[in-house]
C-alpha cells in the first residue's frame, strides 16, 4: 500500500467535481495517497459517526455540505473510464475512450486499503458508511453496492447514491437482475437521480438512461430498499454540486 502524503491530489478536470466540505464536530483531517487514489478524510469526533465515502475530485472548499455528526472521505480517481467502469465496453463519444473494468479493483482497494486507512484512529465504529458519486462514479456506487456480498459477508457499504448516475451503461441492467434474483444484496437505501434533460440526446446508449433509471428504482424498492429516484432540472452537467447536495440530505436523515 502506498500510503506517502499527497501535497497534490489531481483529479479528472472534464469530470464533475464531487467533493464536499465537512461541518463537523472537531474534525480531524488526513490525506494520502493509496493505490493511486487520492484520499482526503475529515473525521467527526462523534463517537459512531456515519461516514460519507464521496468518490470525485478533492477539492478544498466546495458548497457541499456535511452534517454535523457525518464524516467525509474524499477519493480522487483518474482515468474514470478505466476506475470505475465494471467491465468493457465500446465508447458512446466519437472523441471519448473506450471503457475499461477496472471497478473491481477499485472496489477491492476501498474496501482492503482505503477504509482501514482512514478509519485506522476512531473509537467505534460507523453507524453506516454511504458511497456517493456523480456520473459514472454514480454507475459504480451503484455497481459497489449491488457487489460487495461477493467480496464479504458483512457489507461495508449500506447506503448508496448514484448521482445523475451512468445508468444508459451497457449490461447494467441485466446485471443488477442477477444481483437481486442471488439474494445477498444487503443494502439499506439507495438514491438515484438524473436530470431531466439527459435523455434528449440522439445518442443510441445513453437515450434510454430516464427509462433505465426507473426500472432500477423500481427493482432496488420491490427488493426492499429503501429507494429514490429524484428528476431534477437540466442536462447532465447543470448544477452538480445542488444534486450532490440533495443526494447527501437524503442518505443521512
Amino acid at each position: 500500500m502506498n500510503a506517502t502524503p499527497d501535497t497534490h491530489p489531481t483529479g479528472t478536470a472534464t469530470r464533475p467535481v464531487a467533493a464536499a466540505t465537512l461541518h463537523s464536530a472537531s474534525p480531524v483531517a488526513r490525506k494520502t495517497t493509496i493505490s493511486g487514489l487520492s484520499v482526503h478524510t475529515q473525521m467527526s469526533s462523534v463517537a459512531g459517526a456515519p461516514i460519507v465515502y464521496l468518490l470525485g475530485d478533492v477539492a478544498d472548499h466546495s458548497p457541499v455540505q456535511i452534517p454535523e455528526g457525518v464524516s467525509l472521505v474524499n477519493i480522487g480517481v483518474d482515468l474514470w473510464e478505466e476506475n470505475f467502469s465494471p467491465w468493457c465496453a465500446p465508447r458512446v463519444f466519437a472523441k471519448g475512450p473506450n471503457f475499461g473494468d477496472g471497478a473491481q479493483k477499485t472496489l477491492d482497494t476501498l474496501i482492503n486499503q482505503v477504509i482501514p486507512w482512514a478509519e485506522s484512529e476512531l473509537t467505534d465504529p460507523p453507524a453506516y458508511r454511504m458511497l456517493v458519486g456523480y456520473s459514472l462514479a454514480g454507475l459504480f456506487s451503484l455497481w459497489a453496492g449491488l457487489s460487495q456480498a461477493c467480496i464479504t459477508p458483512i457489507p461495508t457499504f449500506q447506503r448508496i447514491g448514484a448521482v445523475s448516475g451512468s445508468f444508459w451503461f451497457p449490461g447494467l441492467l441485466d446485471y443488477v437482475d442477477q444481483q437481486l434474483r442471488g439474494g445477498a444484496v444487503s443494502l439499506t437505501h439507495a438514491y438515484l437521480s438524473l436530470g431531466d434533460r439527459e435523455a434528449r440526446t440522439p445518442n443510441p446508449q445513453i437515450m434510454h438512461v430516464r427509462e433505465n433509471a426507473e426500472l432500477l428504482a423500481s427493482k432496488l424498492q420491490n427488493a426492499g430498499i429503501t429507494t429514490t429516484f429524484e428528476l431534477n432540472r437540466g442536462n447532465h452537467f447543470q448544477n452538480v454540486e445542488g444534486r450532490m447536495q440533495k443526494a447527501l440530505d437524503w442518505l443521512v436523515k
